[in-house]
Formats: structure tokens, C-alpha cells, sequence
């Protein structure tokens, strides 16, 4: 059984994807299971995969699998099914348009995990915008709380997981947006000791074909009926299983979050619409809601008042003059 399982689903990346398989094949650590998992790809990027390991590291070939998918399912079907195939101890994932920062990091994750008999163990990375600045991104976890107030990161390429605690009756996703949070929130449900690592040992690098960087009405309102698909499943198994109030601050504060996809189109009557019925029920008590900050509540009462584009606008032309002075 290899120490750690690491999955990579592959779309769609033939630009990014050989950077990628370097800086996971120059880990130093040495007991690793790659998964590659290609989700009916239209481009090279399996290919540049090959190449790269045959050319450039043919001791690693016995470690790596590829496994293709019947049909296109998006990253969450890709990431459940690298889950269901991995054997290591441990397992964590990779996007494939990434790479780890230093060639120790799954060494040091794995290190801490086994001296300290810790059930998960996250580190901080590093993310880039379109301008290619790099801005650190705090990752420690003290429970599901704070994924729930989105005061950690939820994302599944920081976390280490012990591989038992995933595969026995793990719920899977309902789409793509979100999906880290189905297995990060049920992992720190099911976990004992848990562990961080304050040092960024991972890039996440900014990809335009992501599809959180689509842009138009149609994808935000793909987004947004996937993310309250899986906020919706979430609250149900904390409620139901794990004695969660519905009503709670965090627990409203998390419906809440699902609407800020469809945002920026609320001035269009059906997407107002769907904006308004998703969780109708938290309108009531998100004022009153400490785990809510002044200016969301201050965009939420906009919003109703149908005065949402007209502040934006204002908001941006401030912001232009504020540029200038």
C-alpha cells in the first residue's frame, strides 16, 4: 500500500499539464500513487502526461495509473472516481493547471500526518490572479464551523486525508461548484486529530478555462443550481445526522452563500427570481445574523429593493474617481 494516493483529474489542460506532472513526479517523497484521471479530454493533455514521465522520469512509471472516464462528468465525478481507485494511506488531490510549490511538500504533509497520528492535515498556498501576483492563502481547518463561515478554505488540493475515513459511505457531489466542501466538510465530520502546516506549499494558478472563470447569465445559473444542490445536501446531513439546527447563525449564513453566483444578475427578472427562492427562508433572519458582515446585509437589502445595478455602477465610478485623485 503506497504511503499517499494523489488524484488529478485532467480536462481540457494541454497548456498547463506538463508543469504540472513535474512538480509532482520531482516530489522527493518517494511512496506515492499517481492517479491520473482523464475525463474524456479533447486535447494532448494525457499525452504531455506520457511524455513527460517517459522522458524525463521513468522511475515513476510504476506508480502511475490512468483511468478514462465513459463519458465527461466534470471535476467532481473525476475526483470521486481517482477517490474510489486509490490505495494509499493517505490521499489528496491535484488540478491538473497547478503545481506544488516545493518538491518536499508531500513529504512534509505525510511526515506530520504520520509523527502526530493525525486523520488530516492542511497547509497554506499560494493563489494567482489574471496579473500573475501571487497573494498567500491561509488554510487551517479548527472544524466544520469554520468552513461553514468560510473561514477556511475548504479546497481539497490542501488537505491530506487519511484514505479511510472517505470511503465508506462518503456522499458524493451534486455538480462541480462546491464540490470541495462535500468532501472537506464530511472528512473534519468524520475525523479524530486534525493538523495544520503554516507554510504554502501549493499553487493554485490562475486558468481561464476553469469553470469558475466562465463568464455570462447561462454559466453563473449553472453554477449556482450545482453549488445549492450541494449546499442543500450538506445541511441535510448536518442536520439530520449530526444534530445541527437548521436555523442556526452559521447554518444560514452557509444557505446564503449559495445565492452570490447569481448576484451580479439579479437585475433580470427570472434570475432574480431564483435568487429570491433559493433558501427563501434564511430572508427572515439574515439581519439579525452575527455571522453575517454589515455589507452583505447592506447588498441583501439592495438586492430587494431592486437597487442592486444602480449601486454597482455608483460603487465602480467612486471607486474610478478614488483611482484618479
Amino acid at each position: 500500500m503506497p504511503a499517499v494516493s494523489v488524484i488529478i483529474p485532467v480536462y481540457n489542460v494541454e497548456p498547463y499539464i506538463a508543469r504540472c506532472a513535474r512538480s509532482l513526479f520531482s516530489q522527493t517523497m518517494e511512496d506515492l500513487e499517481f492517479i491520473f484521471v482523464d475525463d474524456c479530454t479533447p486535447d494532448r493533455s494525457l499525452e504531455v502526461v506520457r511524455e513527460v514521465l517517459s522522458r524525463e522520469f521513468p522511475a515513476r512509471e510504476s506508480q502511475v495509473r490512468f483511468f478514462r472516464m465513459q463519458v465527461n462528468g466534470g471535476l467532481a465525478k473525476a475526483r470521486m472516481q481517482g477517490l474510489a481507485l486509490a490505495t494509499g494511506e493517505y490521499v489528496i488531490h491535484c488540478d491538473s493547471d497547478d503545481e506544488l510549490v516545493s518538491p518536499d511538500a508531500y513529504r512534509i504533509l505525510y511526515g506530520k500526518a504520520v509523527a502526530e497520528r493525525l486523520d488530516i492535515v492542511t497547509c497554506n498556498y499560494l493563489k494567482e490572479d489574471a496579473s500573475g501576483r501571487r497573494v498567500l492563502v491561509r488554510g487551517e481547518c479548527k472544524g466544520v464551523r469554520d468552513l461553514l463561515l468560510d473561514k477556511a478554505q475548504g479546497c481539497l488540493v490542501v488537505r491530506l486525508i487519511r484514505r479511510t475515513i472517505l470511503q465508506d459511505g462518503l456522499l458524493a457531489p451534486r455538480g462541480s461548484m462546491g464540490e470541495d466542501l462535500v468532501q472537506s466538510i464530511q472528512a473534519t465530520l468524520r475525523a479524530g486529530a486534525t493538523g495544520h502546516l503554516d507554510e504554502p506549499l501549493y499553487l493554485y494558478r490562475y486558468c481561464p478555462v476553469s469553470i469558475t472563470k466562465l463568464q455570462g447569465k447561462e454559466a453563473a445559473i449553472r453554477r449556482h443550481r450545482e453549488l445549492a444542490a450541494n449546499v442543500r445536501m450538506l445541511v441535510d446531513l448536518l442536520v439530520g445526522d449530526y444534530g445541527y439546527r437548521e436555523d442556526a447563525p452559521e447554518i444560514v449564513r452557509f444557505k446564503y452563500y449559495t445565492r452570490h453566483c447569481i448576484e451580479p444578475y439579479v437585475g433580470d427578472k427570472a434570475c432574480y427570481a431564483m435568487w429570491k427562492e433559493t433558501f427563501p427562508e434564511v430572508d427572515a433572519k439574515l439581519l439579525a445574523n452575527p455571522c453575517l458582515s454589515l455589507e452583505k446585509k447592506g447588498w441583501f437589502i439592495l438586492i430587494h429593493l431592486h437597487l442592486y445595478d444602480l449601486a454597482k455602477r455608483l460603487t465602480r465610478r467612486l471607486g474610478k474617481r478614488r483611482g484618479q485623485v
